[in-house]
């Protein structure tokens, strides 16, 4: 995201030098794009890096994608996680049999992760499976326990396709 905003800062300063209009106006308009761009390009998404897609009230079941990071310097495990929607939740990968045909594989906790790595959760990869929906609050919440007592507490966003 740095990337495109310091593209635009130096787009901008080569039209107004190319154009030669240099006042104040063209000097406060540049520099306010510029704080634009830096706020709009560092948010954090800290509290939104799992998604699911909107499921009708019916259904029992979800997917969750996205990431799941060991911010440690050494090798730590996910021993549960727990939703306050759903009654289980499980690991899955998506694997290709001999015939070409995808399969889904549910995947035992603990599921160890590496000093520093992100675990991506895809639709077509790993991702959680949540199961027996129960009638509960309105944003989903995901509890992740990790092997070093840690509980880290995430929202689920909700994406449209």
């Amino acid at each position: 995201m740095r990337v495109i905003a310091v593209t635009h800062l130096i787009i901008n300063l080569i039209e107004v030098l190319l154009l030669r209009k240099v006042n104040i106006t063209n000097s406060g308009i540049l520099f306010l794009i510029q704080v634009n761009l830096f706020v709009f390009c560092h948010k954090s998404n800290a509290n939104h890096t799992l998604w699911t897609i909107p499921v009708p009230d019916v259904a029992k079941t979800t997917a969750v994608y996205g990431e799941i990071q060991n911010p440690e310097d050494a090798e730590i495990s996910i021993l549960s996680i727990i939703s306050n929607q759903y009654k289980r939740v499980e690991f899955h990968s998506m694997t290709t049999d001999k015939e070409g045909i995808m399969r889904m594989r549910k995947l035992e906790f603990p599921i160890l992760m590496k000093a520093k790595e992100i675990i991506h959760l895809d639709r077509n990869g790993i991702h959680l499976m949540l199961y027996e929906k129960q009638m509960g609050e309105e944003n989903l919440y995901l509890e992740i326990q990790f092997s070093n007592g840690v509980t880290k507490k995430m929202l689920v966003e909700t994406k449209s396709l």
